[in-house]
């Protein structure tokens, strides 16, 4: 959850940088600074700040192998050996929900230890934990006064997880325990033990928990009233949603796709709506406008068949 005077935009990545980077960056277009989604260095190149669907070339800023040490360094705090798991998955977490994305060269030794070398790229991902969104879209999920199993949906940097996290504060808010399989940390953004983000007093989070494992754990530990993960898709993913179907336990998930087509259209999907796991898909507008609704489609099986209704929002 957020700090009082916690910083906005790219501010809040300064502490990790180099002071001349700094200054250049300052120069930059507030606007861009303001509303920056990404800052990212790459090794013999420079930097250049993403914004929607732009990418802004920072000039001014060149990258040397020092300077990856030195931004490891910092997001580390000097204890790089902390955050070995983290780096296996490609990021280490930061507070207030940032995040910083890794790229190097892959080293798998003989016992199956996955390490990062060789830092070619730096990305800081920088979180916003944005309320209000979910507020009007709720009571489009519920069944009968009940949260329906709900599928978030939209091509990449749609505001898919924004739109999820916001919805379990929300559902936290209407009395509602839910379990949050966050195996990637951008659902609650954990750091040391704490979400970051705001997902209200009635969530409980398996922070770095694979999908399948932590969806099993939750269902047998955690009596949860809606089951939350992020990106689903793999067939034991799958199971594991049937598994909570059949515990009357509903589904509040995400998954890529551009549009209903493409996704229906997807094995793994249309077995959770052929088995009634999903009731409800909330399409979103995509990368121009993150976390906007497009439109929710309620399905409806009749004689085998899946008929769509959709309500425009």
């Amino acid at each position: 959850m957020k700090k009082k005077g916690s910083k906005k935009g790219l501010e809040a990545i300064f502490p990790y940088l180099k002071e001349e980077w700094k200054v250049i960056l300052k120069n930059q277009p507030q606007e861009l600074l303001k509303n920056a989604t990404e800052l990212r260095f790459r090794l013999g190149k420079g930097c250049s700040i993403s914004c929607g669907e732009g990418n802004y070339i920072v000039e001014g800023i060149k990258i040397s192998f020092q300077d990856m040490e030195y931004l490891l360094e910092k997001v580390c705090q000097g204890a790089a050996f902390q955050f070995e798991k983290q780096m296996e998955n490609g990021y280490i977490p930061l507070p207030e929900g940032h995040r910083v994305g890794i790229c190097g060269s892959f080293v798998e030794n003989e016992q199956g230890k996955i390490r990062i070398s060789d830092l070619s790229s730096v990305n800081f991902r920088i979180c916003r934990d944005v309320k209000g969104i979910a507020e009007q879209l709720l009571p489009k999920l519920l069944c009968e006064g009940r949260f329906c199993s709900t599928l978030i949906v939209s091509e990449p940097c749609g505001g898919k997880t924004t739109l999820l996290t916001d919805l379990v504060r929300v559902l936290s808010l209407k009395g509602i325990r839910s379990a949050v399989v966050d195996e990637r940390g951008e659902i609650a953004a954990v750091y040391k033990g704490m979400a970051q983000k705001d997902i209200g007093e009635l969530s409980d989070v398996l922070d770095g928990y694979p999908k399948p494992y932590g969806m099993m754990v939750a269902l047998r530990t955690l009596s949860p009233q809606v089951l939350v993960c992020d990106e689903i898709g793999s067939a034991e993913e799958t199971e594991r949603m049937l598994e909570a179907m059949n515990a009357g336990v509903p589904i509040l998930a995400s998954a890529h796709a551009r549009d209903e087509e493409e996704l229906f259209n997807r094995p793994q999907i249309k077995r959770l709506i052929d088995a009634g796991a999903i009731s409800k898909v909330v399409l979103l507008k995509g990368a121009k406008a993150p976390g906007k609704v497009k439109k929710v489609l309620t399905v409806n099986q009749y004689d085998d068949e899946d008929y769509w209704c959709s309500a425009d929002c």
